[in-house]
């Protein structure tokens, strides 16, 4: 699973298996941003996806990756 302007990817055997590790991959990127990329040019404007990414539980991610409102 690839996510345009998300620098992050993730796959798996079935749609449900990529979900679970593009969240997962969500996590790691939030948690290297906040300890070194966060004054990294390409990445400094990603401010927003982190918080979105710190303030959402694990199916809310998916929600907002399938484009599921709530």
């Amino acid at each position: 699973m690839f996510i345009p302007g998300l620098p992050v990817a993730a796959d798996g055997a079935s749609f449900e298996e990529a979900l679970t590790e593009m969240v997962d991959a969500l996590r790691e990127y939030a948690e290297d941003w906040q300890d070194h990329l966060l004054d990294a040019p390409d990445h400094r404007e990603n401010w927003g996806l982190v918080q979105l990414i710190g303030l959402s539980d694990d199916e809310r991610l998916r929600d907002w990756l399938v484009g599921k409102a709530r």
